[in-house]
């Protein structure tokens, strides 16, 4: 007989597990195509939901931390409007679509809620193709199926929702990171009889240990595991309806909630899985945030970078440049312009007065303006060479960071470099999945659940927050531009297309224009041929 607790979070879990897809969307590799918009058919529909819409909800959220605000998921005041007194229609279901008009077309699809959006609805369905229970019309336009979700915060359902991100601090959710091999997710709490079946004690010299037999243990089970030989999918070929899947030493999940059972804290994943909590390690908020720009603080900007906690600070005399203090390592260096060669090194001068060596720092600098751009146009360019980024409202920069793109090589095999280009955000995500087994022999696999803030602009790359790193101004990534969280969150709220109130992510087009990505850098090895 089960015990009382476990039975009643077997249900809670088996009944998010139900409304909530598994699969998992690609990472940064440039073979693995980003998800289409989904034709997500609302409940009791045909069809399925994309990779991307799976998991919690957006909370409202300050407004974006630098001028102007951008009306979205992200903005409290509504630009002056009063507070919005209801009804919200709560997201019950895993996922659910926002479209133009009342009808599950994936050609007017807008956005879509993840499970415990709150969504505000005008009073009242309407009548439409695709859902039963009709279509809430969304306030500012667009339509939800009312058979996904309820206006009434009593429903038990409402309360069995995933936890909504929270935009007003660091991280959307809180993550942690598998440090052991082999950790199991489970699909429901496990019995101690399961525990006992699905963890088995494996440490040397423990009597305990499964079958010493090197050949009869399982990968996670060996001392040296052979990482670069495991597969995703090789992790679930346990999977029997208790068991869902096994992790890698150094995969993330994203923590819906926490409760006790069997003398053991365990995690809700937002993705409705059970894990124990003791086999992983909390991730901390990396606080760093870029600069933001005004009539006084100015381009360009620098920034130590690397692994050096601070690199000096000069004064030049007489043709020498003499160490006078040292300036931290990430800290903003507003500059003046001036430069000047001495002994063999360049130096550019900070607006404080002080001097530093230009190859000890990063430095964002005014881009080129393409003449199309309007005068109140928002988007965003990126200097792969200098690994910074530069946000504008036409030709006035009012951001400028460092960032991370893909690793770079000779060898196309293990090029992983951010493709170069002018193009435009196409879809945007709170957070998402990705996930891969790498594109070169010895990549390891990598799964990190619900990456914040990321922007699509071309296949599967995508600018989003990295919390699992802190070199910026390093290439680091398998392609993507990776940001410090709250970077990631500035530009999220910044660009568009918009994502609003109590939606989860959305797509360009149907109205909703997506912003300009300038990308400035050297091609890829193989298109030099």
């Amino acid at each position: 007989m089960l015990h009382g607790l476990e039975r009643r979070w077997r249900i809670v879990v088996l009944g998010a597990i139900a409304a909530a897809p598994l699969a998992c969307s690609g990472g940064c590799d440039r073979e693995t195509p980003a998800p289409p918009p989904s034709s997500t058919a609302p409940s009791g529909q045909a069809g399925g939901s994309a990779a991307h819409e799976r998991g919690a909800e957006v909370a409202t959220a300050p407004a974006p931390p630098a001028p102007p605000a951008v009306a979205d998921a992200g903005s409290t005041d509504g630009g002056g409007a009063p507070a919005y007194a209801g009804p919200y229609f709560t997201v019950t279901s895993g996922s659910t679509g926002v479209y133009a008009e009342p009808a599950p077309d994936r050609s007017q699809k807008l956005g879509y809620a993840r499970s415990g959006g709150r969504v505000p609805v005008l009073p009242g369905t309407l009548a439409g193709d695709g859902c039963r229970a009709g279509w809430y019309p969304q306030v500012g336009g667009g339509f939800i199926c009312a058979s996904d979700g309820s206006v009434d915060p009593s429903d038990p359902q409402v309360r069995l929702a995933v936890r909504p991100p929270n935009l007003a601090t660091i991280l959307p959710y809180p993550y942690a990171r598998n440090a052991q091999n082999g950790t199991p997710l489970y699909t429901s709490v496990p019995s101690q009889d399961q525990i006992a079946l699905y963890e088995p004690t494996v440490a040397r010299n423990d009597p305990a240990r499964a079958p010493a037999d090197r050949g009869s243990l399982a990968w996670w089970q060996r001392k040296e595991a052979p990482l670069s030989e495991v597969r995703l999918a090789e992790l679930a070929l346990e999977s029997d309806g208790v068991l869902g899947r096994r992790m890698v030493r150094g995969f993330y999940v994203a923590v819906d909630t926490e409760f006790e059972w069997s003398s053991r804290t365990w995690y809700k994943t937002t993705k409705g899985m059970i894990a124990p909590k003791d086999r992983f390690v909390a991730v901390e908020g990396f606080e760093f945030e870029g600069a933001k720009l005004n009539d006084e603080l100015t381009l360009p900007v620098a920034w130590v970078y690397g692994s050096r906690e601070n690199r000096p600070t000069y004064a030049l005399e007489n043709g020498k440049a003499t160490p006078a203090g040292v300036v931290d390592r990430l800290k903003a260096i507003h500059l003046d312009g001036e430069s000047v060669e001495v002994g063999g090194h360049r130096y550019v001068r900070a607006s404080a007065g002080f001097w530093v060596r230009s190859d000890q720092v990063r430095i964002a600098e005014l881009p080129p303006i393409p003449i199309s751009v309007m005068p109140d146009e928002r988007w965003i360019h990126v200097d792969l060479p200098s690994q910074t980024l530069v946000a504008l409202v036409g030709s006035t920069p009012v951001f400028a960071t460092l960032i991370s793109s893909g690793k770079e090589s000779e060898d196309e095999e293990k090029d992983h470099r951010t493709p170069p280009g002018e193009w435009t955000i196409r879809e945007k995500h709170i957070s998402t999945t990705m996930d891969g087994d790498g594109t070169a022999a010895g990549d390891l696999p990598y799964s990190i659940e619900d990456v914040p803030y990321v922007m699509y602009f071309h296949g599967s790359y995508a600018l989003h927050g990295a919390f699992w790193h802190r070199n910026f101004g390093v290439r680091m990534s398998h392609g993507c531009i990776n940001l410090a969280p709250l970077d990631a969150k500035y530009l999220f709220l910044f660009t568009g297309p918009a994502v609003r109130e109590g939606w989860h992510g959305a797509w360009a087009g149907n109205g909703q224009a997506g912003s300009r990505l300038v990308i400035d850098g050297p091609v890829r090895a193989s298109a030099r041929r």
